[in-house]
């Protein structure tokens, strides 16, 4: 029926909105152990810091499995990660040399205006309201 398939939709964003929160948790947070003391104390290369990242998100991603999301491969994965690391060693780099707040905070306005680029102009996606969305952008 068009009542329930309407209440699985709002479901379904709900939960989208619920994981965009916990991902600007997250998101927000993995730089902490960067800037611990023991870890400036030995110095550890960007480089090091995305590969544990890395490790990290292989092993978690297998969790899904576990809530019955069937496994697919797509080479579009490995186009994500060629552009995933690089981003994630600057990130690390930034966080490690301009500081927590300044390193992911500008980081993460210049990722949502070329998401929004891509997601609006490049893949064409739909927006509730375009001026809320420009507005999002601008702010």
């Amino acid at each position: 029926s068009s009542t329930s398939s309407t209440h699985f939709k709002m479901s379904c964003e709900a939960c989208g909105w619920m994981a965009a929160f916990a991902s600007c948790l997250a998101f927000g947070s993995f730089g902490v152990p960067i800037k611990s003391k023991r870890a400036k104390s030995v110095d550890v290369d960007p480089l090091v810091f995305q590969s544990y990242k890395t490790i990290m998100v292989f092993v978690t991603s297998w969790l899904v499995l576990l809530g019955g999301v069937e496994f697919s491969f797509t080479p579009w994965g490995i186009v994500s990660g060629l552009f995933w690391v690089p981003g994630g060693v600057g990130t690390v780099y930034a966080v490690k040399t301009a500081g927590l707040a300044i390193g992911i905070g500008t980081g993460s306005c210049f990722i949502v205006l070329t998401s929004f680029i891509w997601g609006i102009f490049i893949f064409k996606e739909h927006v509730h309201s375009h001026v809320g969305a420009v507005f999002s952008v601008l702010c």
